[in-house]
């Protein structure tokens, strides 16, 4: 099990060492690993003069190694296999993913694994146990990743790994690439008065009323929440469980609130909340969608296709997608990009950024406010269209659990 941290990030252009890391990384057990070390302190060892019998020990592991060659060539000739559809549990930053694929064994296979390699420096592979399996058998092979960070990751190699019968080198077969998305843990939102407080919170509060946005098509029945019309009240429901249902209808497509999250940093400070901005964005969408209130997501200018009924899948999938901050992200300290869209929206417009902007075409905005502040309060009400989140405050309430409800 190798820690994240040890881990070196894959240049762009792969260098002499970069290719012995991986040799290192894939073509031996740890055993090998071990003789390998060995054969190296030898060597320095074999630099202080009198010490002869460090080069005889080095010449013997040395010719230990050349001996395990020919073993692993046949042992990778005389293990015939095929594979087939691999596929990738997604999953939250600091959640284990798991990959997985279909293994068939043409000739008897003594021994296999799972493994991934050449990923970014932010995975770690943990490798499945060693299998066996009878000349056309089938059967489905997993390995986990342990995630750090949100991100869209390319897994360069997804492997089948053959040791070599003495136990010291292997052979790690391409079995072709895949990609892991890592959704951005959402904050847990509990309540959002700001969204319908003061003037502009007027535009929004029809769009918590299912009743008056709703379609025709009647879906299901779910629990009651508060807001929901009295008429849709599900009486079965209510009097076998003793709690008010209500009946739940298919929102209009388009339908409600258009959310816009803005990444632009205008320095280091703000640059370094971006991440937990993300966090912020997927927990407000997450409560939208689940209310039926969410109608079009933006990231920026750019409009992202929202699929309905997936649960809020392709909504984190989107922020997954969002590149780490960088240099090239910070913008001057008095431009202030405002919002473009190609075509004008037609609901209420929430807006989550880093500051305030004065748009015409935005309805509320909730900034995560950078700078250190003395206060222990989570939010600030600026004005009844912008509230100010303490980013600090927000870390701390994150980081000491992540299932803690946050009110806005």
């Amino acid at each position: 099990m190798i820690p994240l941290h040890v881990i070196p990030k894959s240049p762009k252009r792969k260098g002499l060492l970069m290719r012995l890391y991986y040799l290192w990384q894939e073509g031996f057990t740890q055993v090998g690993h071990a003789v390998a070390a060995l054969l190296i302190f030898s060597m320095f060892a074999g630099a202080v003069p009198g010490f002869w019998a460090a080069w005889v020990f080095c010449g013997l592991d040395f010719m230990y190694i050349l001996a395990l060659v020919p073993s692993l060539f046949m042992t990778a000739r005389k293990s015939k296999f095929k594979t087939d559809n691999i596929t990738v549990r997604n999953v939250y930053e600091g959640e284990t993913a798991t990959v997985s694929l279909h293994l068939t064994a043409i000739d008897k296979l003594n021994a296999a694994s799972l493994g991934c390699f050449r990923m970014d420096s932010t995975l770690a592979c943990d490798e499945s146990n060693l299998i066996s399996l009878a000349a056309g058998e089938t059967t489905e092979i997993s390995c986990r990743i342990r995630t750090k960070k949100r991100g869209a990751f390319t897994i360069p190699k997804v492997s089948v790994i053959i040791p070599e019968i003495n136990g010291a080198l292997r052979f790690a077969s391409n079995s072709g690439t895949a990609e892991l998305l890592v959704f951005p843990h959402p904050l847990h939102l509990g309540s959002f008065p700001f969204l319908t407080s003061g003037a502009s919170g007027i535009v929004f509060a029809p769009l918590l009323m299912p009743s008056l946005t709703r379609g025709m098509d009647f879906v299901g029945v779910r629990e009651y929440r508060e807001g929901d019309s009295l008429r849709d009240l599900h009486h079965k429901a209510f009097a076998r469980y003793g709690r008010p249902f209500t009946k739940e209808f298919e929102t209009e497509r388009g339908a409600g609130a258009i959310l816009v999250l803005d990444t632009a940093a205008r320095n280091l400070r703000e640059k370094s909340s971006v991440e937990m901005l993300i966090r912020l964005a997927a927990g407000i969408g997450l409560w939208l969608l689940e209310r039926h209130a969410l109608g079009r997501f933006f990231i920026g200018d750019d409009e992202i296709s929202l699929v309905q009924g997936d649960g809020g899948e392709s909504f984190l999938e989107s922020l997954a997608r969002i590149p780490p901050a960088s240099f090239r992200m910070l913008s001057t300290a008095n431009t202030q990009k405002l919002w473009s869209p190609a075509a004008r929206p037609l609901g209420p417009v929430l807006r989550v950024g880093l500051f305030a902007t004065e748009d015409p075409l935005v309805h509320k905005q909730v900034i995560l406010d950078s700078h250190f502040k003395t206060t222990e309060e989570l939010k600030e009400l600026i004005s009844d269209d912008v509230l100010s989140v303490n980013a600090k405050r927000l870390e701390r309430v994150f980081e000491s659990s992540r299932d803690t409800e946050v009110s806005l």
